[in-house]
Order: structure tokens, then C-alpha cells, then sequence
């Protein structure tokens, strides 16, 4: 049973307006026109007194670079952070919660890229950008202290990214970690409907129109868009987080399965969480904690 923490918050989250958001369609460009206009959440004063925190501005977007005060030790552990929200909304200050939380668990760094947003930016152009990041992360940490890891939308371009790696020969990272992963942008499979009266954060009219947004002109099948459609030979081992009210359970069930029904797919770590929704890894609730546990225990294993 969820922790009563965990309880509380799933009874307040429609007060935050996701799921309106994602339950109105026809409402979201000009919501999304208030959101630009707001802009991404940053680092509060408090995360850059506790950790080292540096911006880097000379790739047409922000990457922040975060990292315990005093360094990470020669060859220690990297993570390439790739936020959720949709592929079109901004980060948000839980996001930052957690990655501070995973820089204390691991004694790591961790590159976060504010990466272009749909509809304003596509997937045919977002994945190269993020493609040439992570070969410069590479070259410059080992693909060997290399995890990508992402929640949501930034959990399918987690592994949209590792099979672009394999496709061109680029050194592999040595783990993924997928948190509530949106990995199947079609919103068709028949379980999501019932799933979604449960799901205080999602809808599925709304992951249908912000996948589109996203897709452009690659079909929504494309695994791009929708990796759960693209080979998984030959990447890395996986971890994966899943919550039982979650509208995206099914994305992690049917990889989980399509994984440990194909032989030279990686093997995958998999957490089904009860009763939990969506992306509650990032928050510090007794759930989310012993996430970030089972996550460090995962990386130190590389």
C-alpha cells in the first residue's frame, strides 16, 4: 500500500491543473503560450549553496552541470538527465529535487539539458541535438560512468536516444534508468482508458496531442517518437520504474515483456510500484527515496 504521504499528494494533484491541461486538448496552445512566457524552473538559492552548480550556454540551449560541493572522484559516475513534461512543457522544481538527491546518493555529476520544446521544435531535430551531447559527455567522462536516465517524455527520449547511439556506432552508455516512461505516443493501448480515471496527472486525449506536436512529420509509430517500436538489441541494461496508477503502465509492461521475450535485448530491472502515480520518483516521499536507493544500487553496479 502507498505510504499515506503518498496518498495525500495523489488526492491533491489535480489541484496543480496537469490533468486539466492534458484533458483539453483544444486548450493547449494557449496554455502553452503562458507557459513559455514563465519560462523553466531553476536551481532554488538553497540547491547552489548545498551543490556545484554550472550553466552552459553554447549549444542553442542550457545544459546544467550539477555536482556535490568539492567534485566527483576521478571516473565516478555521470548522468545525462533528460526531464519529463510532455516533450513541450518546461523543467519543474521537483525535477531539481531529485537530481540533487541522486547527486548526494551517488557522489555523481549530472548533465541536465534544457532541450527545445514541441511544437516550436520537432523530434527529427531535438534527438541529434541531445545525440551530440551525450558523445561530448562520453568523450569527456567514459562511456563507462555513463547513465541516461529520464521521467516521462524524458524517459521514451531515454531510450529513443540509446538506439540512435547503437544505430550509429556511438559508444553505448552502461545503464538507462526510465522512470513512468512514455515510451508508445499512439495512446491506443486498451487498458489506458481505465487506467486514465485513476491517473490524477494524465489524459489520454492530451498525450495524443502533444505526441503529434512532437512527431511532426514522423509517424507517430516511429521509434523516434515511440520507441517501444524500435529494436531493443544490443543497449545497455535497463532500469525501470512504474506505478500501478499510471496512465503509462502499459508502456513499461509491454517493453518489460518485448525485453525478456528477445534474446539479444538488455535485460531490464523492473519496479511496479502499487497504487503510485505518475513520475512520484521525484518526490522525497518514503516511495521516492528508496527509488533513488534502488537507482544508486543500480549505477554502482556499472
Amino acid at each position: 500500500m502507498a505510504s499515506i504521504s503518498a496518498r495525500i499528494i495523489n488526492r491533491l494533484l489535480p489541484l496543480l491543473g496537469v490533468k486539466s491541461f492534458f484533458a483539453e486538448p483544444e486548450k493547449m496552445d494557449a496554455r502553452l503560450r503562458k507557459m513559455r512566457l514563465k519560462g523553466p524552473d531553476l536551481p532554488a538559492a538553497r540547491m547552489h549553496r548545498a551543490y556545484d552548480i554550472s550553466v552552459q550556454n553554447d549549444r542553442g540551449y542550457p545544459v546544467h552541470t550539477v555536482s556535490p560541493k568539492g567534485g566527483v572522484e576521478q571516473g565516478g559516475p555521470h548522468i545525462l538527465y533528460l526531464h519529463g513534461g510532455g516533450y513541450i512543457m518546461d523543467i519543474a522544481g521537483p525535477h531539481w529535487g531529485f537530481i540533487m538527491r541522486l547527486c548526494s546518493a551517488l557522489g555523481a555529476s549530472v548533465s541536465v539539458p534544457l532541450y527545445p520544446l514541441a511544437p516550436e521544435n520537432k523530434a527529427a531535430t531535438i534527438l541529434p541535438q541531445m545525440q551530440e551531447l551525450t558523445r561530448d559527455l562520453t568523450a569527456t567522462y567514459g562511456a563507462q560512468n555513463m547513465t541516461i536516465m529520464g521521467d516521462s517524455a524524458g524517459g521514451g527520449m531515454t531510450l529513443a536516444l540509446a538506439q540512435m547511439l547503437r544505430d550509429t556506432g556511438d559508444p553505448p552508455p552502461a545503464r538507462l534508468v526510465l522512470l513512468s516512461p512514455w515510451l508508445d505516443a499512439t495512446g491506443t493501448h486498451p487498458d489506458q482508458p481505465e487506467l486514465e480515471k485513476r491517473d490524477n496527472l494524465l489524459a489520454v486525449a492530451g498525450l495524443k496531442a502533444s505526441g503529434q506536436m512532437y512527431a511532426g512529420d514522423l509517424p507517430i509509430t516511429d521509434p523516434r517518437v515511440s520507441p517501444l517500436f524500435g529494436s531493443l538489441d544490443g543497449l545497455p541494461p535497463i532500469q525501470m520504474f512504474a506505478g500501478t496508477a499510471d496512465i503509462l503502465l502499459p508502456d513499461a509492461q509491454r517493453l518489460k515483456e518485448r525485453a525478456d521475450s528477445t534474446p539479444a535485448a538488455p535485460a531490464v530491472e523492473y519496479h511496479e510500484y502499487r497504487d503510485m502515480f505518475h513520475v512520484w520518483m521525484l518526490l522525497p516521499i518514503r516511495e521516492g527515496k528508496r527509488v533513488v536507493r534502488e537507482i544508486a544500487a543500480f549505477i554502482e553496479t556499472a
